[in-house]
């Protein structure tokens, strides 16, 4: 595949602008390093009690979590590193610089996708339960879940691979750290890619608002029955997890997207840039938390784990002294 590019074109490798490479790098290595931590705190804890995986739901939070470990994982190492350097680094010839910044930027656009495609199984998933509970036990077993969410991982990728075999081309850009993949010479694969992504956000959009719009007619016709009561609290729990995260992902790539959208207008100083990228990988560190807040397999073993080291920090400060403490302190 012919890129157009030429060895002149290493220039490109070079960082520009007044950004201070190192101090931003620290701030995406905090990210990565946080965020890695948190999400495998919640996937140990998913793994090491296997009950959870019972549940559907459980399967699509996990996958989640696995969108976020190749986050941190891959992308935010590289960029990282970049970004400290001021230059792209990985390859000492332009070809191999090329390639593994194509694979840089390949690799976040398919978390993005990844991540909306989980979002829209979760809220089909969270609709059905509401709306058609009798039909959502009978039918979302945890293989059915398992293959749902799978399925969004291997179209994705073979999506993201249809330039390397002819249809659509990947072009590279590269400013202050991070690789962005730019698209040539076929609009069709754009608008094929950008239509994939905006079918997912209708998903997301039509089920929520069924969602929303039956549970509270539901709670309403209840409340009509048993008249005012304490129990209208639970209006505040229909946004729960599924709302808390979709709030979390709107606020971290809504301020992205934004920026990219009027910069095709606008040219922005590259710091507005990188406080986009900023608030763009904090999603990766938002989600994990929620879902401790939120999961009550998650709450239980951390609050089981943070009653074991209190128990064990009293006891230590607590504890009589041993007979051979005793002896010694006689002694003396």
């Amino acid at each position: 595949m012919d890129y157009n590019f030429t060895a002149t074109d290493l220039d490109n490798f070079t960082a520009t602008g007044s950004i201070n490479g190192p101090v931003l790098a620290a701030v995406f290595a905090l990210e990565a390093v946080v965020g890695f931590i948190a999400n495998i705190i919640v996937l140990s804890i998913t793994l090491y009690q296997r009950k959870p995986f019972k549940q559907p739901s459980t399967i699509f939070f996990t996958s989640l979590i696995l969108s976020n470990l190749l986050d941190a994982l891959v992308y935010l190492p590289m960029t990282t590193v970049a970004t400290g350097a001021e230059e792209w680094i990985f390859g000492s010839t332009f070809e191999q610089r090329k390639a593994t910044c194509l694979f840089s930027g390949v690799i976040f656009w398919f978390i993005l996708y990844v991540t909306v495609a989980v979002l829209a199984a979760i809220s089909f998933d969270r609709c059905l339960f509401i709306v058609k509970p009798y039909f959502y036990k009978r039918f979302m077993k945890p293989w059915v879940a398992l293959i749902i969410a799978v399925i969004p991982w291997m179209i994705i990728a073979l999506i993201m691979m249809l330039p390397f075999v002819g249809f659509g081309e990947y072009g590279y850009q590269f400013d202050y750290g991070p690789c962005y993949i730019t698209f040539e010479n076929n609009m069709g694969f754009v608008i094929f890619r950008f239509a994939t992504l905006f079918t997912f956000i209708i998903v997301i959009i039509v089920t929520s608002i069924w969602t929303f719009c039956f549970t509270r007619r539901f709670i309403r016709d209840q409340s009509a029955i048993a008249g005012e009561s304490v129990y209208h609290v639970k209006k505040m729990k229909l946004f729960g997890i599924f709302g808390s995260m979709l709030l979390a992902y709107v606020i971290c790539y809504g301020v992205s997207i934004t920026i990219g959208i009027i910069s095709a207008a606008v040219t922005f100083p590259h710091e507005v840039y990188a406080t986009g990228m900023f608030v763009f990988q904090f999603s990766i560190i938002a989600t994990p938390l929620i879902q401790s807040y939120f999961r009550p397999d998650i709450v239980d073993s951390l609050k089981s784990f943070k009653n074991f080291v209190y128990t064990q920090i009293k006891r230590q400060r607590y504890s009589p002294p041993s007979p051979i403490r005793l002896q010694t302190q006689h002694k003396f």
